[in-house]
């Protein structure tokens, strides 16, 4: 990307969604991302060129700026379309044609890696037609493309790759895998970038179909009825966490290492917060719109949003934390409060907050020890522009007496599936070698 003036804000708020350049006004605004290497792993023939023909784009104009505001985009060459749309069977082709769309989610972005899941789109189907992962390294400007999983595999828990590891890491997924006699086995699904220029023979499966993800056994504990929206490493362990149910945590060193099956424990939500067999989802939101869990710390902390769409100043906000991975240990109440109590705190009216708002997408980030975000949709009708919302820090640590404050930003949210925070310098950060 060209040089930017240094950022004026501590991190980018930008939803998840990464549209095709194409498709997006004004992309004369946008800066290209940096890229010095490019690979394609176990992708089929066409791997090359799909990897060589995507380009990363990322705008960070002012946060209230309709036209500006921080996203991120993708640009295929017209090779690209071709590649994928070769691929569909004549007969199908015959009907609906080779026309191709491209659509992407940020998946997660932990240090120095991004994970982006790439889907291409077939007019005859109507799920994905071709999925990818690519994965950028803003350390190494790097782009690496992956497939999705093994032929013989299905992701368990989440499709969300969690990495482990700083300089040399690794991405693990949990998977079933089938075997002879309609079974399944638990695996682990790895995957490490290899050195550049590597002459190593296990490397080479750029041009070919072998899979590039090497499995590992797993026991079998509980990951069957987890559905994790969250994966985060906490004090060398890796933990995977379902909003509704608890958490699944291994070792690090046992996850990537160990000579046997990864040992996975699982700890649980207090009962209050946990789904019953009953649970009806039909008509509720996901639960990441009222619901986060996260290291702050030398703690996890879990919070719930109770939503009060009839009287906002009533919502319930409330906070548990875990000092310590054990199965026997609980989960601790925090802190409680009604969102009136917010309306109260110094500066709130002053900086035009509304008080009408049910707080949405509960984040925390690590570098910020104690605070809580939250999103504040501002009221109907919209203002000119678009839809707009208030990010809200809201600090109440061990060491404040009482809550204070501590940030207020106003996003323009067009539209926002999952909140994604970002170093402003993450697409500018290079290792040296």
């Amino acid at each position: 990307m060209a040089e930017e003036e240094e950022p004026s804000r501590p991190f980018l708020v930008m939803g998840d969604i990464v549209h095709d350049l194409r498709l997006v006004d004004f992309p004369e605004d946008w800066a290209s991302v940096d890229c010095r290497r490019r690979e394609a792993y176990g992708c089929g023939v066409n791997g090359d060129r799909i990897v060589n023909g995507l380009t990363l784009f990322m705008r960070a104009g002012p946060d209230d700026d309709p036209d500006l505001y921080p996203r991120l985009c993708i640009r295929a060459t017209d090779q690209v379309y071709r590649c994928v749309g070769s691929e569909i069977d004549d007969e199908m082709a015959e009907i609906y044609g080779r026309a191709i769309r491209l659509f992407g989610n940020v998946y997660s972005v932990a240090g120095d890696v991004m994970v982006i899941c790439v889907s291409f789109l077939a007019r005859h189907d109507s799920a994905a037609f071709r999925s990818y992962y690519l994965v950028y390294d803003s350390a190494a400007a790097a782009l690496f493309l992956l497939p999705r999983r093994p032929d013989d595999c299905q992701p368990m828990c989440t499709t969300f790759p969690l990495k482990v590891g700083e300089d040399k890491y690794s991405l693990v997924l949990m998977a079933e895998r089938s075997i002879p006699g309609g079974c399944t086995q638990p695996v682990l699904l790895t995957w490490s970038p290899p050195p550049a220029a590597s002459p190593d023979s296990r490397w080479n499966c750029k041009l070919d179909t072998t899979c590039p993800w090497i499995l590992k056994p797993r026991a079998r504990e509980n990951a069957d009825r987890f559905s994790a929206s969250v994966v985060f490493l906490w004090k060398g362990s890796a933990v995977w966490g379902d909003l509704g149910q608890g958490i699944l945590y291994c070792d690090c060193g046992d996850l990537i290492h160990g000579p046997g099956p990864a040992d996975f424990k699982c700890n649980m939500l207090p009962s209050e917060c946990r789904d019953s067999d009953d649970t009806d989802y039909a008509d509720q939101a996901p639960k990441h719109v009222y619901r986060s869990m996260g290291c702050v710390g030398d703690s996890i902390w879990f919070v719930i949003i109770e939503s009060s769409y009839d009287n906002p100043g009533e919502t319930m906000v409330k906070v548990w934390t875990l000092d310590r991975l054990s199965e026997e240990e609980k989960w601790n109440p925090h802190r409680e409060f009604k969102m009136q109590a917010i309306w109260r705190l110094d500066g709130f009216r002053e900086k035009g907050l509304p008080e009408t708002a049910v707080p949405k997408y509960p984040m925390f980030r690590q570098q910020d020890d104690g605070v809580l975000y939250v999103l504040l949709p501002e009221p109907y009708p919209y203002t000119a522009g678009g839809a707009y919302a208030h990010l809200v820090g809201i600090d109440f640590s061990s060491s404040c007496d009482v809550m204070h404050l501590v940030a207020n930003r106003r996003l323009s949210i067009p539209w926002m599936h999952r909140p994604v925070f970002l170093d402003p310098y993450f697409f500018r950060r290079s290792r040296q070698n």
